[in-house]
């Protein structure tokens, strides 16, 4: 790999479209798991989104002149916090190549300088957790939940119904929720009686073994409580697409759910005035991506 020179002066800026490429093969570099179309795509769903006038529409990278040796996505959006909007920004991706990792700090220094907004990481593998820590980040989440929801009782007169139908423009986070889908998350609504929800859903693949079970995962829900005690619902709605089981953020087990509780993954963080919720990753990677 090339070293740095006296000749090539970093300096740190906003990634521009015409960068998206780079940065695509860049970050499948630093993110095995993940391939530069997967990287690529989700960058291009960036493109179409509205952002709020005070952020990024996709983060900032280290240029020396010649390339892109650096970069940090942000997924930013705007939602509100006791009647008043505030901006919420997800930190997706960082990756320097080793080369250039002393410029690294420089890059999250700019990246994470508004300090009205409030930054996530929702992805931090574990051996970075102590890196995101020193960032001054704070951990919100420590866990996943896998729920076993086809066991658990359905909620009588309860009705989960696919997203889309008219009266459905009246829910409160219609914008958010029309957003998902438009992303090909699973948007639902619950009824009951004259209470009508939204939740958006990922379908997701529980990596355990030689088996990797169908579920999906939980992307939002306005209230966990309700949550909980419509996952028998959600189990059967699901079952259509052969995925019996609810992933949920979680600080131990889910009273009211058979399940199993993990700290092996699922730990999540922010930085910032606004503690995020559980089971509130609307607009994170999760949603652009895929989980």
């Amino acid at each position: 790999m090339k070293p740095v020179t006296p000749k090539e002066r970093v300096r740190c800026r906003p990634i521009a479209e015409g960068d998206l490429d780079a940065v695509a093969v860049l970050l499948a570099e630093g993110f095995r798991g993940r391939s530069r179309q997967a990287f690529r795509a989700g960058l291009e769903r960036l493109t179409h989104r509205d952002v709020p006038t005070s952020a990024q529409r996709y983060g900032y990278c280290l240029d020396t002149g010649s390339r892109i040796v650096g970069a940090i996505v942000l997924i930013a959006s705007a939602r509100p916090v006791d009647g008043k909007p505030t901006i919420f920004c997800n930190v997706s991706s960082w990756y320097v190549i080793p080369d250039f990792r002393a410029y690294a700090q420089l890059l999250v220094s700019v990246a994470l300088r508004n300090k009205d907004f409030t930054y996530t990481n929702v992805t931090p593998a574990p051996h970075t957790w102590d890196i995101v820590e020193r960032q001054g980040y704070t951990r919100y989440c420590s866990g996943l939940f896998f729920a076993a929801a086809i066991l658990a009782k359905p909620r009588a007169g309860a009705v989960i119904e696919r997203f889309g139908k008219p009266d459905h423009s009246a829910l409160p986070d219609f914008g958010m929720l029309k957003r998902h889908h438009d992303l090909g998350c699973d948007v639902v609504a619950a009824r009951e009686g004259e209470r009508l929800s939204g939740f958006v859903f990922r379908r997701y693949r529980i990596r355990s073994g030689r088996l990797a079970l169908p579920a999906m995962f939980v992307l939002h829900t306005p209230d966990r409580e309700q949550l909980v005690a419509l996952s028998g619902n959600f189990g059967r709605y699901f079952m259509r697409k052969a995925a019996p089981f609810l992933v949920m953020d979680a600080d131990g087990p889910v009273p009211g759910l058979t399940g199993v509780y993990t700290e092996r993954r699922g730990r999540k963080y922010y930085r910032g005035p606004h503690r995020p919720a559980l089971c509130d990753l609307a607009d994170t990677e999760y949603a652009v991506f895929g989980v």
